[in-house]
Formats: structure tokens, C-alpha cells, sequence
């Protein structure tokens, strides 16, 4: 089986990209005798772009849908295959590939990375909604990351053509234990695309809330990723010397491979305090559950059903203050006990369920389930 995929791959780096590019190096699908071929729609700005009418943006899109009606003339691929966007403009995008894909003789799976879709079509006019259930009338197959997130194709999908599918990332650690002998330490990990909605001016409020009632402690936080936004990146720096943590946060940038695996286990819990609209189970939670770390996040898209409260890590109320984030991590760091069997329980739940293998093999089900379904 043959299946063109449209989408972005890295850089730059965020979830989508990042499930993407892993997805074509798949040697779980090749063994199932999926064929993977790609159209590029990334745009190689910063992404901050993404979902933004411009110039640029429409360039690339119109060149895709090119691309795309020449592939599909040339392919024998069975099923094109797309991430779905949240965003008005890149949804119009998404609806024409999935139009021009249909008219050209092919099935089309849609995948749904986040859990804001519904809301999405219920903010817009009649004109819109009409015209999205036009589209998705023609979708073959759609994924969603949990069982909580089938309501948001209710009305616009048949209940039969939606497809749980969980994410997954790779083992960082398949060669070599995530092993922490350091028990004197005490280190935050914070990885994201670093935006407002993600969580990082409240990470570090809370930490300086932390350190108030403890100062003597070695607490640090250590932040991987790349600004989006000047000013967010100003604003943090201000915040960071506002409340004399110059020297307890430190910022390395994107990691990758084994970096990244070196900054996973160069920390104790991971805090993704995220506030974003459109999340739905970020791979950076999967990443750190891969390292057998503890997590401490926010109950926002499927996360809830990913990190199980005070068994993995905790999920505080999806708009937590800034006080509770510091009471959760007071909590967590005055129980070394505890750390020790929430990152034992995390490593342990990544391989059962968010293993690239597992993840790759379910999506290969929901390809050979639409190949054989009739229209």
C-alpha cells in the first residue's frame, strides 16, 4: 500500500513536524507494507507563522496544491494522508487537498493533532460550517488522539470513519536505563515551543515562589527550546532578573538526539504548566515519560488521560494559578520517594502505550481499515 502524506516536517520544530518526520522514517509501517510518500508544505520561517494569511503563506499553498494534483496523477498511492489544522486559513488550505485529493480518484485520512476543531466550526458562519461539512463529508478516515476527542468530528465525520490513534515518540533510552543516582539535586526540565500559551512565565513565577520558602536550595530550571516571539523572549529575560533567578534558569536551546536525551536526564520532574488552546497530547510529555521522569502539567487536550494524576505525575485544573503550580512542585520535591516511583511508573507507561512501535502500528490499522471500507 501506497500513501502520499502532505505536511510539515522539521525545522522549524513543533509537534505536528516532529510526528511527521518520524512517521516517513517508519520502520513499523514499511514492515506492514505501507509505503510512505511526501509533499512538503513546510514554510521554513519560524512558527510563529503558521495559520497566518501573507504572501508567503499563500505562495506555498498554492504550490502544495500543485505538487499534490501532480503526485496524485503520477501515484498509485491508495490514501492521501494530512494533518488537520485548527486555524481558519490553513483549514481553507487543508479542505482544497482534501477536495482536489477526492477528485483525483483518492481515499483521504485526515489526522487531528489537537482538541480545539470543534470549537473552531462552532465560532464561524453558516457559509463556513456548510462548507466544512461539505468537505469532511468526503474524508475517508479521521484521527483523533483519545477516545474524549471523537465529539469533535459529531455531525461533520460517521462515527465508524473516526479512529483513535494515541501519539508517540522515539525511545531515546532503548540502549541504556533513564538512571538518576543524584539524589542531592533538584532540577526542573521545561521543553516546548516557546509561546506565551505554553507556560513559561508561570513556571518561572512559581519557581520564585518555591524558592521563597526554601533558599537555600540548590533548585534550579533548565528550558529547552527557541522563542517565537521577541517579546515574549524579552519579557521573560526581564522577569527572570526582576526576581534575581539569573542564576537558577538556564536556557540551551532546541535539543535534539542525544542532546536531548542528555537533557532529559540532567533533570528531576518535568513542568509543562501549558495554557495553549489548540494542545492535544504534546510529544514533549511523552518524550519525558520516555526518560522516566515525573510530570507536572496541566489538564489541557488528552494530557489528562496521558499523565495520570498522582501516578505518573500531576495535572493541575487546566487554568491553575501560579500558587498551586508552586504548591504541586513544594509537594513533589519534599518526597524524593514519591519522584522515584512517578518516574518508574512513567517510563513504564511510555512503553505500554506512546513507544513509536505501538503508536505506527495502530496508524497502519487505521490505513488498511480505509482501504478496505467502501465509500
Amino acid at each position: 500500500m501506497r500513501v502520499l502524506a502532505l505536511g510539515p516536517i522539521p525545522p522549524p520544530y513543533h509537534g505536528v513536524a516532529t510526528y511527521l518526520r518520524d512517521l516517513l522514517d517508519s520502520e513499523e509501517l514499511r514492515a506492514r507494507g505501507i509505503e510512505l510518500q511526501h509533499v512538503d508544505t513546510s514554510d521554513r520561517r519560524d512558527a510563529s507563522n503558521l495559520g497566518r494569511w501573507d504572501a508567503e503563506n499563500l505562495g506555498i499553498g498554492f504550490s502544495n496544491l500543485a505538487e499534490l494534483a501532480v503526485r496524485c496523477s503520477r501515484s498509485d498511492a491508495e490514501i492521501v494522508y494530512l494533518p488537520l489544522s485548527q486555524n481558519v486559513p490553513a483549514f481553507l488550505r487543508d479542505a482544497l487537498f482534501i477536495l482536489q485529493s477526492r477528485l483525483m480518484g483518492k481515499r483521504v485520512v485526515i489526522h487531528l493533532h489537537g482538541g480545539y476543531f470543534q470549537m473552531l466550526y462552532e465560532q464561524q458562519s453558516a457559509a463556513f460550517k456548510a462548507f466544512a461539512r461539505m468537505t469532511l463529508g468526503h474524508v475517508s478516515g479521521a484521527v483523533v488522539l483519545g477516545e474524549g476527542f471523537r465529539y469533535l468530528f459529531s455531525g461533520l465525520i460517521p462515527e465508524e470513519r473516526v479512529f483513535v490513534v494515541e501519539n508517540g515518540v522515539p525511545d531515546l533510552f532503548a540502549e541504556r536505563p533513564p538512571l538518576r543516582n543524584d539524589t542531592s539535586r533538584e532540577t526542573l526540565l521545561y521543553m516546548s515551543t516557546l509561546t506565551r500559551t505554553k507556560g513559561i512565565l508561570e513556571l518561572v513565577h512559581a519557581l520564585a515562589l518555591v524558592l521563597e520558602g526554601r533558599p537555600v536550595s540548590p533548585l534550579r530550571l533548565r528550558v529547552a527550546g527557541e522563542f517565537q516571539e521577541p517579546e515574549l523572549r524579552d519579557e521573560t529575560l526581564a522577569l527572570i532578573r526582576e526576581l534575581k533567578l539569573d542564576d537558577r534558569v538556564t536556557f540551551v536551546g532546541n535539543v535534539t538526539g542525544a542532546a536531548k536525551a542528555e537533557f532529559l536526564l540532567s533533570g528531576d520532574i518535568f513542568c509543562l504548566p501549558t495554557r495553549y488552546p489548540y494542545e492535544g497530547q504534546p510529544l514533549v510529555l511523552l518524550e519525558a515519560m520516555s526518560a522516566g521522569l515525573p510530570v507536572l502539567t496541566t489538564d489541557r487536550g488528552v494530557i489528562a488521560s496521558t499523565v495520570i494524576d498522582s501516578v505518573n505525575g500531576r495535572v493541575l485544573p487546566q487554568d491553575a494559578s501560579v500558587e498551586q503550580l508552586a504548591q504541586a512542585l513544594e509537594r513533589l520535591l519534599a518526597d524524593r520517594a514519591l519522584l522515584q516511583d512517578m518516574g518508574r511508573n512513567a517510563r513504564l507507561r511510555y512503553l505500554r502505550n506512546y513507544s513509536l512501535h505501538v503508536c505506527h502500528s495502530n496508524l497502519a490499522q487505521v490505513f488498511h481499515a480505509v482501504s478496505v471500507a467502501s465509500d
